[in-house]
């Protein structure tokens, strides 16, 4: 990272800021340097910023919402950021008096709009009311008329079917007639059936009633009337007139009468068909169906007019105020920037003061940047690009980069451990091949890696993101770093010795002087279990050894190469180095105890304790606090720390022997498994499963360990911060 200081008048900081916010190469910070100290003083500007932004942005939004806007910021004239620059409370002002202008303006139109439309609508609703009443008061007159006419041929049509009933004899004979109802009429004959003297006919004359006749001796005329008193017979005469009965009783009269009522009957039926009520009716109803829709018609189209206008009114007052809108918007953004904090300006009514940082890389955007100010504003601005400081805190470290981008998710592999400092090597390489090599000491087996490589090509083909995409990126150099081991191992799905160790494959499909090179494989887990501890071994030292290197070069990067002598650095690497060397030499020679506490790789233990002690004193000595029992008891503390920590690391390592005999050791559980079934294959299948299962997690998380802790525990704090470059909108 590269650390930028930009020194400008006032006016211009804001197009300084825009042309750096466009390219986003540059994380500002607050300014911390001694020289601009006096800055901080009276003449330094008091702005509310959060108050400003608030002030517009509420304004601005609320407008974009009552009016539709949809604006684009265009960059106001260098003139008016220079006012805004120097005095940005009276801008703001202004600005938020011509924004309150225009939002009255709009809502008075908008009120106008729904204030005409809901006239209309009104004035619609109150006609379709009107012409529905008027509809239905003549509906209402057709059906009074049609009731009369209809009342009218009921009575023609009783009389006729009365006079036709009414035979002359017959009502000549009887002694008592009425009229009665059907139901009714089988009752009373029930009862004059009691006296045989009694004679009953009844002549139906309607759907629902009935003439009945009662033929008998003179005596029994009260009883029949007190029966039909009983039963509420109705009088004859409540049918037919005095005339009509005697016009029954004369045969030729009651043959006219017929006719007269029949003729009579059928006038009224003829003018009930010539009015067609019904017809009437749903005419009527299809006028008013047509009326109603030509006034929605007619009022939609005043109501399509009314909107139209305020469209066209308020698209002339939008192409009005756009100048205004667009600046606005402009200022909106801007405040937004500086109301978040995410530019730490220190301003004085002289200069303003930009400091941050910007990655090496991106260092030829930043100069472009600022030329291209200076060549639009006509002026020269002081810019100095330099290192951070030793003593500088919270640089930010932008991410690392993969290539092939294929890689990039498994940046995420370093940032579970912690973000990068400025000062520290970046691991993102270091840590994914670490991890898959250690990996793939403890699970190497052909069949199984290839199974993880195809899971990983297809989940990191099917998800672009999330934890599914950094899972399947793992999975592919995991799955080649076991094909690797499995190919050393000689094992394929826990089968052992198909390819050179028996010569079984290998032996035929290659020719001799090559299948040689393939006699030399890494120890057996099972077969050469003390061969591959010692591999081991020598891995763990060498790469505690690299580990300790990079922390001694971030030491002396951090400005503290005192700090490469000690614990994390030149002192325990002389230990790890003789630890180890003297740990084989113990092997080698018998395991004679004695032998090693004077050979010279015992010294150069000792050599690297007495360094890590050393340390903390001449650290104290540098700084002129001189040998004290401080210094003193860091030294003490220091040499434990090598002590200890290097043999824990060392023998923490061990585990890949310990997760790679396992694995083999599935291969002997499954045939083991197999005879005790008496199934053919049946144990190779179960031990897989758990090979690809639970032994492939802790192998993973194991390779985690080591690599967080034994390995980059050694180098890397990951207490940095991720670079987070300012940025705007860039104007389309």
């Amino acid at each position: 990272m590269k650390k930028i200081t930009i020194i400008t008048p006032p006016e211009y900081e804001l197009q300084i800021l825009e042309a750096l916010g466009k390219t986003g190469v540059t994380q500002f910070k607050p300014i911390t340097s001694s020289e601009f100290e006096a800055l901080r003083g009276t003449g330094k500007q008091q702005v509310d910023w959060n108050a400003l932004y608030s002030k517009v942005h509420t304004r601005f939004t609320d407008l974009e919402k009552l009016g539709d806007l949809k604006v684009e910021y265009s960059k106001p004239a260098t003139e008016e950021l220079t006012k805004f620059t120097l005095d940005p409370n009276t801008v703001v002002n202004k600005m938020t008096e011509e924004l309150d202008n225009l939002m009255a303006e709009l809502k008075e139109k908008q009120e106008d709009k729904f204030r005409v439309g809901n006239k209309l609508v009104e004035e619609l609703q109150a006609k379709i009311a009107q012409r529905t009443k008027a509809s239905e008061e003549t509906k209402k007159a057709y059906d009074e008329e049609q009731r009369k006419l209809s009342t009218e041929m009921e009575a023609v049509q009783v009389r006729l079917e009365s006079v036709q009933a009414l035979e002359p004899e017959e009502l000549k004979k009887c002694f008592a007639v009425g009229v009665v109802k059907k139901e009714i009429a089988s009752q009373i004959e029930e009862y004059l059936k009691r006296y045989p003297d009694v004679f009953l006919k009844t002549v139906e004359y309607s759907k629902e009633e009935c003439f009945i006749f009662v033929f008998s001796s003179e005596e029994r005329r009260k009883w029949v009337e007190a029966l039909f008193l009983v039963f509420d017979v109705r009088d004859i005469f409540d049918i037919l007139d005095p005339n009509d009965i005697l016009l029954v009783l004369d045969s030729a009269k009651r043959q006219d009468a017929i006719k007269k009522y029949s003729e009579e009957l059928k006038k009224l039926e003829d003018e009930q068909a010539d009015k067609s009520f019904e017809d009437k009716s749903n005419k009527l109803d299809e006028e008013l169906k047509k009326e109603i829709e030509d006034l929605k018609a007619e009022y939609d189209r005043k109501i399509k007019e009314n909107e139209d206008r305020h469209a066209a009114e308020h698209g002339a007052l939008k192409k009005e105020q756009s100048e205004i809108l667009s600046k606005v918007a402009y200022y909106d953004q801007l405040l937004a920037n500086y109301a978040s904090n995410r530019i730490q300006v220190l301003r004085s009514n002289v200069i303003s003061v930009l400091q941050g940082y910007t990655p090496e890389s991106r260092v030829p955007e930043l100069r472009a940047a600022i030329e291209s100010v200076e060549k639009e504003l006509g002026e020269r601005f002081f810019i100095q690009i330099e290192d951070p400081g030793h003593d500088e805190k919270n640089v930010p470290t932008p991410p690392m980069y993969f290539k092939p981008s294929f890689l990039q998710p498994l940046w995420t592999l370093t940032t579970l451990r912690g973000w990068p400092s400025s000062f520290e090597i970046n691991p993102g390489y270091i840590t994914i091949l670490i991890f898959c090599f250690q990996f793939g000491l403890m699970f190497g087996d052909i069949g199984q890696g290839l199974i993880f490589l195809l899971i990983g090509i297809f989940l990191s083909r099917k998800f672009k993101r999330g934890m599914m995409s950094k899972l399947g990126t793992l999975f592919v150099p995991m799955g080649i770093s076991a094909i690797i081991f499995g190919f050393l191992y000689d094992s394929i799905f826990l089968l052992e010795g198909l390819l050179y160790h028996n010569h079984t494959i290998l032996s035929v499909m290659i020719p001799a002087p090559i299948y040689a090179t393939f006699t030399i494989p890494l120890p057996n887990p099972i077969t050469n279990t003390t061969g591959l501890m010692k591999l081991v071994f020598m891995i763990a030292a060498i790469e505690v050894i690299i580990g300790l290197i990079f922390g001694a070069i971030n030491q002396i990067r951090q400005g503290n190469p005192v700090g490469a002598l000690g614990e994390h650095g030149l002192g325990m690497i002389l230990y790890i180095v003789g630890l180890y060397l003297s740990a084989m030499y113990f092997i080698q020679i018998g395991m004679n105890f004695m032998a090693v506490l004077s050979h010279w790789t015992f010294y150069m233990m000792l050599g690297g304790m007495a360094l890590s002690f050393l340390e903390p004193v001449i650290h104290s000595i540098q700084h002129g606090h001189g040998i004290g029992m401080e210094s003193i008891g860091e030294g003490v503390g220091g040499l434990l720390m090598t002590f200890v920590e290097g043999l824990a690391n060392l023998f923490s390592f061990l585990r890949i022997a310990a997760f790679a005999l396992a694995h083999a050791s599935l291969a002997v559980a499954a045939e083991a498994l197999t005879e005790a079934l008496g199934i053919t294959g049946i144990g190779l299948i179960i031990m897989n499963v758990i090979a690809l299962s639970f032994e492939f997690v802790s192998s993973s998380v194991q390779s985690l360990r080591l690599l967080y802790y034994e390995f980059m525990g050694k180098f890397f704090t990951g207490g940095g911060e991720p670079f987070k470059p300012f940025m705007v909108r860039r104007n389309e």
